[in-house]
């Protein structure tokens, strides 16, 4: 699982020349990028989520809480936010040049300061290509619809 993760980050954080103009690469490379944040996110691995979000991040949580990187950092090395399990799906890719939205669902297993997270949510996450990377630059989810 290990060289996994670390095959998903080279080629997340890999430039390549003209991926811009190759919106399927670009789909795939943000794509492989969900999958190694949500596994950060169950590892509570800050160091690859430092890598992975710009510092002037913003998350909109399933209440309408707002929290910049620091924060959602902070609420993992506290232990405040635990996950089980994250499962991605449906994920969709929109680019824009050098910005890209991906939409998608995720099924989730976790608590926060001790109650179950929301077990379904949508999500919309915003991206932006950085020095030949692309970062999170915004996250916003909401519960999923029945």
């Amino acid at each position: 699982m290990t060289r996994q993760l670390i095959i998903a980050l080279t080629i997340a954080f890999v430039s390549v020349p003209g991926a811009r103009a190759q919106s399927g690469h670009v789909a795939k490379v943000l794509i492989a990028l969900e999958n190694v944040w949500v596994e950060a996110l169950v590892q509570a691995d800050t160091a690859k989520l430092e890598a992975i979000l710009v510092d002037t991040y913003v998350d909109t949580d399933e209440g309408g809480h707002q929290s910049d990187k620091s924060g959602t950092l902070a609420v993992l090395k506290s232990g405040d936010l635990k996950f089980k399990t994250i499962k991605l799906s449906n994920m969709k890719v929109y680019t824009y040049g050098d910005a890209a939205i991906v939409t998608g669902m995720a099924a989730q297993d976790g608590t926060f300061k001790g109650d179950p997270v929301e077990p379904n949510i949508v999500f919309t996450d915003t991206f932006v290509l950085q020095k030949g990377m692309w970062k999170a630059a915004a996250s916003n989810r909401t519960k999923a619809p029945k």
